[in-house]
């Protein structure tokens, strides 16, 4: 099945113990590289009744060897599964691991293969995977890494994740999940917020194309709308909103989705915690798994993740877990 992270064990162990980490069992890129069926997921085309289920929002768990990072990230995803009532997957919202934007080949192939098999060991549920940007190879040119190498970019993520594109959708009892790509190359930020234009006409083409009466469910890294990227702006930014903070032209984006039954738009990469209802869309930016980039709570706010329950009438409810952790 496609779009979700699912590792063999054997077929992990077997890899790792040849030195080479065989991508993740279970997955494979669909045809069209956007579609992405999921486990106990609906197909494609289904208009299947919307049901009432929990999924778990992880967002910024910048996995790395250091600052016990492994161990907070686990931690996470055992209470993640803890949960009563359980959840039925994981989404998460990108900065996946800390940092292939500004780093060698070596180090970012080691933080994705930390980063799996996190998952193998701690992890039973699905996990549907969304790219941040430090999930981006190379971008920062680092030790003369250049876009001719051929992982340059969002290569090494779509690659070593096995994800059906750099954006897709995935389809879960009667609900139906748009995974965006928000982050866009920028000359002297490295990288900033937008949706582009080839991936805005596949996503106008495929709201169209959904049955009215499917709720949904967008997200993305860099927020389309967020009170605390407005607030980080106007305490940094001299008043202006800075691109790589929030999405160039979110709004816009936010009423397509709206328009079209988009109920909620998850983001991250803030490392705060808000939510704002606004011409009938939720928006709920959601604290970090890893807080202040596991050295802490950031501006007070703990390590955690958000806990999504949708209920069968289109309903949306967010809680935001704090799992325990203590930086050390």
């Amino acid at each position: 099945m496609s779009g979700f992270t699912s590792i063999s064990r054997r077929r992990f162990l077997g890899a790792a113990a040849g030195g080479l980490l065989l991508p993740a069992a279970g997955l494979s890129r669909a045809d069209d590289g956007r579609t992405s069926a999921g486990q106990g997921a609906e197909t494609a085309g289904s208009a299947a009744k919307p049901q009432s289920f929990r999924f778990v929002h992880f967002t910024d768990s910048h996995v790395q060897p250091e600052l016990n990072a492994a161990k907070g990230f686990a931690k996470a995803l055992e209470a993640a599964q803890a949960l009563d009532p359980a959840p039925d997957f994981i989404l998460t919202g990108g900065d996946l691991v800390m940092d292939v934007l500004e780093e060698r080949e070596k180090r970012s192939t080691m933080l994705f293969e930390l980063y799996k098999k996190l998952l193998l060991d701690h992890c039973g549920l699905p996990v549907h995977q969304c790219i941040g940007n430090h999930d981006v190879f190379g971008w920062g040119k680092p030790f003369g890494v250049t876009p001719k190498h051929p992982r340059y970019g969002k290569e090494m993520v779509v690659e070593e994740l096995e994800l059906p594109g750099r954006y897709y959708r995935f389809d879960h009892k009667g609900w139906r999940f748009y995974v965006l790509d928000s982050i866009q190359p920028a000359e002297k930020t490295t990288y900033q917020g937008y949706i582009d234009a080839e991936q805005l006409a596949w996503l106008k083409q495929e709201l169209a194309a959904k049955d009215p009466a499917m709720p949904a469910v967008a997200v993305t890294h860099i927020p389309l709308l967020s009170a605390s990227a407005i607030s980080w702006c106007m305490a940094h930014g001299e008043g202006k909103l800075a691109p790589n903070i929030i999405c160039r032209g979110g709004g816009a984006v936010g009423r397509l989705l709206g328009d079209h039954g988009v109920r909620l738009a998850l983001s991250g990469h803030i490392h705060q915690l808000d939510r704002i209802e606004y011409r009938g869309l939720t928006y709920i930016c959601d604290g970090a798994v890893a807080a202040k980039w596991w050295k802490g709570p950031n501006d007070g706010l703990q390590e955690g993740f958000g806990v999504i329950d949708l209920a069968a009438d289109g309903t949306v409810s967010h809680t935001y877990h704090d799992y325990g952790w203590q930086a050390g």
